[in-house]
């Protein structure tokens, strides 16, 4: 995460607009977005989510590191968009990956927060309502070790995206399997 910056640049086709939040995974050198918010004027604003609504990529730069390659893999939804003046404001998610945009039954998600205990606190939460087997809050720990496998993002933004993760989990049947093996073990009471 890039500490002390406010906005990192993001050029599409010739259109320069600015990033202030973004959550991805870095992989060979190319980010893979999952949240993506972009500030600039309309018709920028417009190029650019256009341009990755299409399935390219945009380049996103700062100081500190070399140019990417940026764009989202799969089904991605505008969750916001907001004009300001003559400024606009978009917020683009990868639909599979936030559940308040899943068009359906989802096993991964991306939990974020200030810290790690937050993190931890909100998978919990999401692996509670996503599935019908009974979870008790002090198994938070031995689910985020055991089960989750949770996988460091790349962030940028406010302390609110300090920790970033994918987790993911199994199916109903493999879930209820672990948690009875972890009872039989003497990890889960």
């Amino acid at each position: 995460m890039i500490k002390n910056k406010k906005y990192l640049t993001v050029q599409t086709a010739g259109f320069i607009t600015y990033c202030d939040a973004l959550i991805a995974r870095l992989t060979s050198g190319q980010l893979q977005a999952y949240l993506l918010s972009l500030i600039g004027t309309p018709s920028h604003i417009k190029a650019s989510s256009a341009v990755l609504f299409g399935g390219e990529t945009c380049r996103i730069s700062n100081q500190e590191d070399p140019p990417r390659d940026i764009g989202f893999s799969g089904a991605m939804r505008t969750c916001r968009s907001r004009k300001i003046g003559e400024t606009v404001n978009k917020i683009m998610v990868s639909e599979n990956h936030f559940p308040e945009t899943c068009s359906h039954f989802a096993t991964s998600t991306v939990v974020f927060g200030p810290g790690i205990s937050m993190v931890q606190e909100r998978a919990f939460l999401r692996l509670d309502a996503a599935t019908s087997i009974p979870l008790k809050p002090e198994w938070r720990g031995w689910l985020w070790d055991e089960v989750l496998q949770p996988e460091k993002l790349y962030s940028f933004g406010g302390d609110e995206l300090q920790e970033t993760f994918l987790i993911t989990w199994p199916a109903d049947d493999i879930l209820q399997e672990q948690i009875l093996e972890g009872v039989r073990q003497r990890y889960l009471t």
